[in-house]
């Protein structure tokens, strides 16, 4: 890499001196300047190791040691012998003080994740994450395209639903409330789908909610499902309070406002898009809690 050491030294203020070996044969040239008491700016990130622990080991050494790296930010293309004016900002930001630090959040997860949007969509992302988070569903219906196969017979997962879903909180620290007003305790559904079979107004879905403005109180539903006793209209409505570390959103409406999608991590045209792919190939890069 050409270097114009009068150039760079003009526009810096100073007199510089080029090393080519000043890792090897020209160490006690470093090893003088970081006696100096004057911060040393060693051009060089490769043998950033082997300069600290030279320095390190320096009798009277009281100079601050910083790196920057000039050779493939600046001076290796095959426009290099035209990069003085970049190399030489790179070496003045370099001399430039450390910013002030800035205020820190503790954040401490114990892999709790809340899913909330369309059941056949969240469990396609409980899946890719189950191995590694502790998932919750909140159901909100089933989305107009569902797959083949979701939502799954089987329920894998712990599946939430009711009403008035608000959410508060930061990462690792969410409290979601809502109003248990389902007349189906999904708790007690065993997904048999009789319910579905019996209703002659199709106010119930896959998602195992009723929708109200469909039903017309025939309660066939009840009585199929006798066995489970998973339906009862009487039911009075519950609130319910429940912690979470993270959580995905999916549906139409964001549950935190925000300036921009991105805390949402995921929305609905996502799934089984190009944006579902990204997610699904990110996913394995992810950190397990407590990482």
């Amino acid at each position: 890499m050409p270097l114009q050491p009068q150039k760079l030294g003009e526009a810096l203020h100073e007199e510089l001196t080029q090393h080519s070996t000043l890792c090897r044969r020209e160490a006690g040239a470093f090893q003088k300047a970081v006696q100096s008491g004057d911060d040393v700016v060693v051009a060089c990130t490769q043998e950033k190791r082997l300069f600290a622990e030279l320095g390190e080991q320096t009798q009277g050494a009281t100079s601050v040691i910083k790196f920057v790296n000039i050779h493939e930010t600046g001076g290796w293309s095959k426009d290099a012998s035209s990069a003085m004016p970049k190399i030489a900002a790179l070496l003045a930001a370099a001399h430039l003080p450390d910013p002030e630090p800035v205020a820190t959040v503790t954040y401490k997860s114990s892999g709790r994740l809340l899913i909330v949007g369309p059941l056949d969509q969240a469990e396609q992302v409980a899946e890719m994450v189950a191995d590694a988070l502790d998932v919750t569903i909140f159901a909100q219906g089933v989305s107009d395209s569902a797959q083949a196969g979701f939502p799954a017979q089987e329920r894998k997962y712990p599946v939430i639903s009711g009403s008035g879903l608000a959410l508060k909180g930061w990462l690792g620290a969410f409290e979601a409330k809502w109003e248990k007003s389902n007349p189906i305790d999904l708790d007690l559904c065993t997904r048999c789908n009789a319910c579905l079979a019996v209703c002659p107004e199709g106010a119930i879905d896959l998602s195992y909610q009723v929708d109200s403005n469909k039903c017309t109180s025939h309660r066939d539903c009840v009585a199929v499902c006798k066995a489970a006793g998973a339906i009862d209209f009487d039911r009075e409505a519950q609130a319910a309070t429940e912690a979470f570390d993270l959580v995905l959103d999916l549906g139409r409406q964001p549950l935190i406002a925000a300036a921009c999608a991105a805390p949402r991590l995921l929305c609905p045209e996502c799934i089984g898009g190009p944006g579902f792919a990204r997610f699904a190939g990110h996913r394995a890069q992810a950190a397990r809690p407590g990482r």
